[in-house]
C-alpha cells in the first residue's frame, strides 16, 4: 500500500506524480497495490488498512515544508501522525520515500520509526528491496547492501546506501488511478508528467541535483507522448512539465513538440523555463505544439543578484526570452526569490526598475531562500557564520542578506504591489479565489495567474 502524504493545497492541489510512477513499476512487476492520497481521502486511511492489509506500506513526503519565510507550513509533523496511524491497526512493514525523505533521510527515519526508506528514484529499488524482504535473496546484510538508496538499521547503527540513477529509457508511464485522477481534474484542472531527470546546473539554493543527481537524463520523447496519450485518456485536457527546467536542451525540447503534433489527441500544456537560450524558432514551435503557460525561474531582475545565486545568465536574457513568450502569445510570469546572497536594497530596487521592461506578465516574489543541507547556499551560510554546525535544517531556516531583514523586504515589495500590481506580493485575495473557481468551473485550463496580469 502506498500513502501520499502531501495535503497542500496553494496555489493548487498537485497530481502526485512520483507515487503514480513507483505504483506503475510495482504493478509491472507482479505486485498487488493500493493506493491512499491523503489529499482528499485522509478518513480511508485506517479503512483501506484493515480491509487490504498489506504486507508493506510506503509513504512518501513530497515537500518538508512550503518554502515560505511567513506563516510556514512545516509537512514533517503529518508524515509522523500518518506513520503512528498506520501502526496503530497494521503491523506492515514501513517504508518512507519521496524528495523531501531524500534531503533529511536519517533524521525522518529516526523521528517516525519506520523500518526502511528508500534515496532518490524508487521505481527500482523499492522492487530490489522488496524481493530482499520477501526471501528471494535472503534478508541478510550482504543483500541490503545492494538495494541502492536504501537506509536502514543495524542494530543501533543507521546505514546508508549510495542511490543511483534510474536509467530514463526505462521510466514507464506512471499508473493514474482514475479516482485520484479524477480528483486533481476537478480541482486543480489539470494533471502532469515529467520529460527528464536530473539537473546541471547550479542554483546555489537548488535541491534537484541531490535528489535526481547533477546530469540531465531524458526520456525518450516517444514515451512521453504516450504518457500524454494515457493523461488525456483520464481526463486531461490540460497538462504541467514539472521537470525543473524544460529546456535543460533545446533538442529535446523541440524532440518532444515534434511528437506532441504527431499525436492525435487535443490538449494545452505549461512549463517551467530557463530565461535563457531560448529562439524564436523554438519558441513557435513550442506555440504549435500548445504551450500556454510559462513559468520562468529568473529569481531577480538584477544582474549582481543573479550571479550570486549562480544562474549563469543576465536581465537581457529574461527580457529577451519574455518578448518571445509574448510574440507568440504565450502566458509568461516570473518566479523571484528576493533577499538570497547578495541582495541591497538598491539590487532590489533595480530589480523594480527592470521589471517594467516586461510587458503583460505576473511576478511572483517570494521572500528568503531556505537553507538545505549540501547546497551551495548551505556552503555560503557557513562561511559567513550565518549559521555553524551542528544546525538542524529539518525545520525550516530561511537566509537573508546581511544587507535587509524580512520586515524591510517586505515594506519594499509593498512599495512595488503598490506602484505595479503585476508584482503579486500577497496571497491571492477570496475574491480572486471565487474568479479561478468560476473560471475552472466554465471549463478554462491551467494554473490561471495570467487573470492577475497587468
Amino acid at each position: 500500500m502506498l500513502v501520499s502524504i502531501n495535503r497542500c493545497r496553494n496555489p493548487y492541489p498537485v497530481f502526485p506524480l512520483g507515487i503514480s510512477h513507483i505504483t506503475g513499476a510495482l504493478r509491472k512487476n507482479g505486485f498487488d497495490v493500493k493506493v491512499i492520497d491523503m489529499g482528499f481521502q485522509d478518513r480511508d486511511l485506517e479503512p483501506v488498512l484493515r480491509d487490504f492489509n498489506p504486507d508493506y506500506v510506503g509513504l512518501s513526503l513530497r515537500n518538508i515544508d512550503d518554502v515560505r519565510i511567513d506563516k510556514t507550513q512545516f509537512f514533517v509533523p503529518e508524515l509522523c501522525e500518518t506513520v503512528k496511524r498506520v501502526k496503530d491497526v497494521s503491523g506492515a512493514g514501513l517504508i518512507l520515500g519521496g524528495s523531501a525523505f531524500s534531503l533529511f533521510p536519517e533524521e525522518l527515519l529516526e523521528m517516525t520509526g519506520a523500518d526502511y526508506g528508500l534515496m532518490g528514484e524508487a521505481e527500482g529499488s523499492i522492487i530490489t528491496l522488496l524481493e530482499v524482504l520477501s526471501g528471494s535473496h535472503g534478508e541478510s546484510l550482504s543483500a541490503l547492501e545492494k538495494v541502492p538508496g536504501l537506509i536502514y538499521r543495524q542494530g543501533n547503527i543507521v546505514r546508508k546506501n549510495a542511490p543511483a540513477a534510474f536509467p530514463s529509457s526505462e521510466i514507464s508511464i506512471p499508473c493514474r488511478i482514475p479516482e485520484i485522477a479524477g480528483y486533481y481534474l476537478k480541482s486543480s484542472g489539470m494533471l502532469n508528467i515529467q520529460t527528464q531527470r536530473g539537473c546541471p546546473f547550479t542554483c546555489c539554493y537548488c535541491t534537484y541535483p541531490l535528489i535526481e543527481g547533477k546530469r540531465a537524463r531524458f526520456r525518450p520523447a516517444r514515451s512521453v507522448a504516450e504518457d500524454v496519450e494515457d493523461a488525456v485518456r483520464s481526463g486531461a485536457e490540460y497538462l504541467f512539465i514539472v521537470d525543473s527546467a524544460f529546456n535543460t536542451s533545446n533538442d529535446h525540447v523541440a524532440g518532444i513538440c515534434e511528437e506532441f503534433l504527431k499525436l492525435k489527441v487535443k490538449f494545452e500544456w505549461g512549463c517551467f523555463l530557463r530565461p535563457c537560450n531560448l529562439t524564436q524558432d523554438l519558441m513557435a514551435l513550442m506555440a504549435r505544439a500548445g504551450l500556454k503557460h510559462i513559468e520562468f525561474g529568473s529569481d531577480s531582475f538584477c544582474d549582481s543578484v543573479l550571479e550570486s545565486y549562480g544562474k549563469n545568465f543576465t536581465f537581457d536574457d529574461i527580457l529577451s526570452s519574455s518578448e518571445m513568450a509574448r510574440k507568440e502569445k504565450i502566458h509568461y510570469s516570473h518566479f523571484l526569490i528576493v533577499g538570497g546572497p547578495g541582495e541591497t536594497e538598491d539590487t532590489l530596487r533595480k530589480s523594480f526598475e527592470n521589471s517594467t521592461m516586461l510587458k503583460k506578465t505576473v511576478i511572483f516574489p517570494f521572500t528568503g531562500m531556505r537553507i538545505y543541507p549540501g547546497t551551495p547556499l548551505y556552503a555560503h551560510a557557513l562561511k559567513e557564520k550565518y549559521i555553524s554546525e551542528p544546525v538542524n535544517l529539518l525545520e525550516p531556516l530561511f537566509y537573508i542578506s546581511p544587507y535587509l531583514t524580512k520586515e524591510r523586504i517586505a515594506g519594499i515589495l509593498s512599495e512595488f504591489h503598490q506602484r505595479s500590481c503585476r508584482w503579486a506580493v500577497e496571497d491571492i485575495t477570496p475574491e480572486q479565489a471565487k474568479v479561478m473557481e468560476s473560471l475552472r468551473e466554465r471549463g478554462i485550463k491551467g494554473p490561471l495567474w495570467e487573470f492577475l496580469a497587468g
